[in-house]
């Protein structure tokens, strides 16, 4: 088996079909993150900015404000394509997208001052061989900057998901490197930073930020209840129960949804994330 095929074939398949459907609404949820990697990445005029995982684009698309250049790279096909088409709508030349895989990708060296990512580095199969890559990537003193989830218990906006699946089924540990790539794989910020070492990367700093998220981005109960039964880990979740136990399950979580939506600002509940940063 290829370095990340699995994930190859999950990203080029189901698991970008809810991205690619509800690309602007994923933004609106995650823009405060977005907004705190763009800030910690402290991007300057005349450097060169390599985004890793960029998805649709969306931080690829903020970095070339005052970059010289950007490159965003997804294992994603159906991502990438949604990024190509939103790059001419913001007036950016000063941006490319690459489909390709950051662990094995032949990166020209020290070709990049930063590089970024939002929740693209939890997915690889070999960790230490993915930052070793980006390590030659950048130049000397060159930093990367990234966003990683914490763990499920500090991510609110699931608490719905998992107390009412937890009623009728064991609800899986998904965190940490044992349990393979995944949304939580870099949960501990003290194993990420030992990573992060090991790939030769130095002044490794760990930040923690609990940012309330509108989920969905926002709109109706409906919408962002819709919204939330479609992503991923939600559907891995429910689909342990059985058809009842789903109906129950999905019942209760409306209902608690219900709880911390405000018409006009939608539902509103907390998240973890770590803010990780080191130099080459």
């Amino acid at each position: 088996m290829n370095p990340n095929q699995q994930q190859s074939e999950g990203w080029n398949g189901s698991e970008s079909v809810h991205y690619v459907d509800h690309a602007d609404r994923y933004d609106r949820q995650l823009e405060p993150i977005a907004d705190a990697l763009i800030e910690q990445a402290g991007i300057e005029p005349l450097r060169a900015v390599l985004d890793i995982g960029c998805g649709c684009g969306v931080t690829t698309l903020a970095a070339p404000r005052t970059a010289r250049s950007t490159l965003g790279v997804d294992i994603s096909d159906p991502l990438v394509r949604v990024a190509i088409d939103r790059a001419p709508l913001v007036s950016l030349e000063n941006v490319e997208f690459l489909v390709a895989d950051a662990q094995t990708h032949d990166f020209d060296e020290d070709a990049f001052d930063v590089v970024i990512s939002q929740f693209g580095l939890m997915f690889f199969d070999d960790p230490v061989a993915a930052f070793s890559n980006l390590r030659r990537a950048l130049t000397p003193g060159g930093r990367i900057v990234f966003a990683t989830w914490q763990g499920l218990a500090a991510n609110d906006w699931l608490a719905p998901v998992v107390s009412a699946v937890a009623q009728f089924a064991e609800v899986p540990d998904l965190g940490g490197l044992t349990n393979g790539p995944g949304m939580f794989a870099l949960e501990d910020g003290s194993e990420t930073a030992g990573l992060l070492e090991a790939a030769g990367l130095s002044d490794v700093a760990v930040e923690s930020i609990s940012p309330a998220l509108q989920v969905g981005g926002g709109g109706s109960l409906d919408e962002s209840a819709d919204f939330l039964f479609g992503m991923g880990i939600v559907r891995g979740l429910l689909s342990r129960l059985d058809d009842e136990q789903r109906e129950n399950a999905t019942a209760a979580i409306r209902a608690e949804l219900k709880q911390h939506y405000e018409p006009g600002a939608g539902v509103e509940l907390g998240a973890g994330v770590l803010l990780i940063s080191a130099r080459s």
